[in-house]
């Protein structure tokens, strides 16, 4: 997987999931094992003992927070230094070469974040995390036979949302896509739109409409590579209700996504409606995302076929290029995507609309 990922934090696991023995993960295609030390403190480090090799994940966390291998029991230090080889006799020298590539690691928002090199940009933005008015709602994590940026640009698919979840995030009846405009800030996209949304409360009470349907409006915050931030604001009644999505790229083929689902109404409510909501539409989806070839999304804008209302995908595919440093076959490299066109590169002959505004 490109390098240029591991300079980017993921989540690798719920915090509330990390006890006192270490456990393993793959991120980037690569094993890590991720513990507590003494303070409680999560630490992360290559799965792999210098030795021979062994799964440190299999081991144990002593009392002063090192990592223990299972298989000659040398200890690790969280800076990755090693403390100790009971093979050897007291006072004798520790290689230098007996050292675990240790890596950045966060608790942010109840999960556990790691970034595999010097970060290039802080963790992703959850402003409500810390707002004594919103109640938040921990969803369960899901892993797909896919690629990240698919899990990613699907849960921004403004398309999908009424055909595949009619009843519960759009209608059939009503599958146009509202305009909208997206913009490229730094390392992120922000765009806004507009949506008639049924009153899913008689199957999930998760919404603040009072009807049949009402209008919601939705502002989105795209951090690359793989996190997104959604605030939903319904007319209605003026709630709000936030979305806060980030993937796990375990490697170029799997991914686990995280979600919250938080809100600013009925503060005293059920929690369960919520994550059993979120769950029922990733199950949804998940066998749609994981028949898409290739696995991971196509960033040559050429591969597949784009239409004025994908112009999230083709701001996101973009962004990714230039994040990842490839080529911008296909792209016509502009930062803004408007509310009526994509670049006439991107779209069969009969479909292509002049400029990109």
């Amino acid at each position: 997987m490109s390098g240029a990922l591991r300079r980017y934090w993921h989540p690798v696991g719920w915090e509330h999931e990390l006890g006192p023995a270490p456990r393993a993960t793959m991120l980037l295609g690569q094993r890590v094992v991720f513990w507590r030390d003494a303070a409680g403190l999560p630490h992360a480090a290559a799965d792999q003992c210098p030795h021979r090799g062994t799964a440190l994940s299999l081991g144990t966390v002593d009392a002063q927070g090192c990592l223990v291998c299972p298989y000659h029991g040398w200890s690790y230090a969280t800076d990755g230094r090693c403390t100790a080889i009971p093979q050897q006799t007291p006072g004798a020298r520790i290689p230098e070469r007996a050292h675990l590539e240790v890596y950045a690691c966060t608790p942010r928002y109840g999960l556990v974040w790691v970034c595999l090199e010097e970060p290039a940009a802080p963790v992703p933005a959850f402003p409500e995390w810390d707002d004594p008015t919103y109640r938040h709602v921990a969803c369960e994590a899901y892993t797909w036979q896919c690629g990240a940026g698919r899990m990613v640009e699907n849960f921004t698919d403004f398309g999908h949302l009424g055909y595949l979840h009619d009843g519960l995030l759009g209608t059939r009846d009503d599958l146009v896509v509202p305009a909208h405009r997206v913009r490229t800030e730094g390392t992120e996209l922000r765009y806004e739109l507009t949506m008639t949304v049924p009153n899913t409360n008689d199957q999930f009470a998760v919404t603040g409409v009072t009807g049949e349907r009402g209008l919601q409006t939705n502002s989105y915050v795209l951090s690359l590579p793989y996190a997104i931030h959604l605030a939903c604001r319904y007319h209605d009644t003026g709630a709000h209700r936030t979305l806060f999505f980030a993937a796990q790229p375990r490697s170029e083929t799997e991914s686990t996504g995280y979600c919250f689902q938080s809100r600013d109404f009925d503060l005293d409510a059920d929690p369960e409606p919520f994550a059993e909501f979120q769950a029922v539409l990733a199950e949804q989806d998940r066998p749609i995302v994981e028949s898409q070839r290739p696995l991971e999304i196509p960033l040559d804008l050429r591969h597949e076929l784009q239409l004025p209302f994908d112009k999230v995908a083709i701001a996101y595919r973009r962004a990714l290029t230039e994040l990842l440093g490839q080529p911008a076959a296909g792209s016509v490299g502009n930062s803004s995507v408007g509310a009526g066109s994509v670049g006439a590169a991107e779209l069969e002959p009969d479909e292509a609309v002049r400029g990109v505004s």
